[in-house]
């Protein structure tokens, strides 16, 4: 008897609730009934995983299968639909070609088995999974657009609620039957956003002093055991949710990352709900305004060495904090997560006076270097791969046509039934495909090397007239320019200071050979 494994998946937390699992459970069991010589051995179920979002290497189960798999747990993975193995194109495919050449069988309740017996099967196995990710693409886009009409009119589409407020279920009923959720406001965490813009506003409380003040007060936030930080802080004073405003696209996801957008971008409710409203908006708008001026107000505080100085342990900013006559060098990452090495108190002052005279000394060591020599040279490899991106786009063309004509074959050689035409056509589309993969990634190598030779020489032509008298008489707006252009990072350590340079002399030196 074959052991089967069943694999269930549902993409969204609202399927896991419409009874999509039990759907796909008894449609494989039932299957599985129809097969004399198999027998249900387990199952796995993946709850509100998205197969196009998320990494084949990130989903738990499909891990667990694999370890099953190798251990001789079961002979057949069974599932409903081959989309749910996965919908990303770059990864899925490559899944059910692990299965089969490690002896499972791989099968679907609506599509039959998949097979890799010749270069065909590997075709159709990619045009599936390619298909799928096209689909999930599509409904990505809908799903965005249905999201922004909701939130413009006002409806909270997030599945946690901000700090301050709770979920609950409302009489109001959806397009598909279910209780609406909606937020309203939670008392006993009103009271601290409240606090927290009196303190911005009030009593001029900087970001980091209020999250001081919130720890030093017992104020637990949401999260079990997370203390109060500046960006805990600052995420609520820039919530328009506290003003009634419902928001969408805050944050971007790309990778599994997720990344804060710009408040430009962010799409808002054409009018405030006034149950949600927690800051008054002329309060709100009054606090956000303090922080804006505060920022700018810092930005016109020019440093020698602004952005470019890092912890050498956590490798986090390190920024100038005081505002008597000595200023001194604190770790944004020991602020933020509470533990760092970083213990030392260097003086802005002297950190700068010691990194000056680094640059004076690269600075005469640099005049013996022929740097208009070096730009001459870079500037021919620069020519010569633009001549071999000619020739690289002109062949990716031709490749591309070439595709199109075999995609056409292929479709004739299905029509025709020809099993031979299908083995040559499909031989020929697989060698086209790692051709145009191949010349796609010579280019792309190309451009990054012309981008980087490109970048080399302005920089290099910048610093011909910069020498040392200049460095010297020049105003800090330039100074500043001129150590951007020579420093790539400054590590502080406990103990040491590394300054990295962007053009090593003696890298430099070998290149004007």
């Amino acid at each position: 008897m074959k052991r089967v494994g069943c694999l269930y998946r549902v993409s969204s937390k609202p399927q896991v609730y419409n009874n999509d699992i039990p759907v796909q459970r008894e449609a494989c069991l039932k299957f599985i009934k129809q097969n004399d010589e198999w027998v249900f051995k387990k199952e796995y179920i993946e709850l509100g995983v998205s197969g196009y979002k998320v990494s084949e290497s990130k989903r738990d189960v499909l891990q667990d299968i694999k370890r099953d798999v190798l251990d001789n747990e079961i002979d057949i993975l069974l599932v409903f639909l081959f989309d749910r193995l996965g919908r990303k194109e770059e990864e899925t495919p490559f899944v059910v070609e692990w299965l089969i050449e490690n002896n499972i069988e791989v099968w679907s309740v609506n599509e039959g088995q998949r097979t890799i017996n010749n270069r065909y099967d590997k075709l159709i196995n990619y045009i599936t999974f390619w298909q799928a990710e096209g689909e999930s693409e599509k409904i990505s886009l809908r799903n965005v657009e249905r999201r922004i009409q909701l939130v413009k009119a006002g409806i909270y589409m997030g599945n946690i609620a901000p700090y301050g407020y709770e979920i609950y279920e409302s009489d109001e009923l959806s397009k598909i039957g279910k209780k609406r959720k909606k937020l309203r406001i939670y008392p006993p965490e009103m009271i601290v956003v409240v606090k927290i813009f009196d303190l911005l506003i009030d009593f001029n409380y900087g970001i980091d002093k209020i999250a001081i003040y919130l720890n030093k007060h017992n104020i637990k936030r949401r999260t079990k055991g997370l203390k109060w930080n500046n960006t805990a802080v600052l995420d609520i004073i820039r919530n328009p949710i506290y003003k009634g405003y419902v928001s969408f696209m805050k944050r971007t996801r790309r990778k599994d990352i997720y990344r804060r957008n710009n408040r430009k971008t962010w799409i808002l409710a054409d009018e405030p709900n006034k149950d949600l409203i927690i800051i008054p908006e002329e309060r709100w708008d009054k606090g956000n305004e303090i922080v804006d001026a505060r920022s700018r107000k810092g930005d016109r505080i020019l440093r020698l060495l602004s952005g470019l100085t890092r912890c050498g342990y956590c490798k986090d900013y390190i920024t100038p904090k005081g505002k008597s006559k000595y200023v001194y060098m604190l770790c944004k990452g020991k602020q933020k997560m509470g533990f760092c090495e970083y213990t030392a108190n260097y003086r802005i002052d002297i950190l700068e006076n010691i990194v000056s005279k680094e640059i004076k000394q690269y600075l005469l060591t640099l005049k013996k270097v022929d740097l208009k020599r070096i730009i001459k040279n870079d500037n021919q490899k620069i020519n010569r791969r633009k001549e071999k991106l000619q020739e690289l786009d002109l062949k990716i063309i031709l490749s591309e046509n070439r595709i199109e004509e075999l995609k056409n074959d292929i479709l004739k050689s299905l029509m025709q039934d020809d099993e031979a035409l299908k083995v040559n056509v499909n031989e020929k589309f697989q060698k086209q495909c790692v051709v145009l993969k191949q010349l796609t990634e010579q280019k792309h190598k190309i451009q990054e090397e012309i981008n980087s030779y490109n970048k080399n020489v302005d920089d290099l032509r910048n610093l011909i007239p910069n020498w040392i008298d200049e460095f010297n008489n020049a105003p800090l707006e330039s100074k500043r320019n001129i150590v951007n252009k020579i420093i790539d990072k400054v590590y502080l350590y406990n103990d040491k200071i590394e300054i990295c340079i962007k053009y090593p002399i003696s890298k430099l030196i070998v290149k004007g050979k």
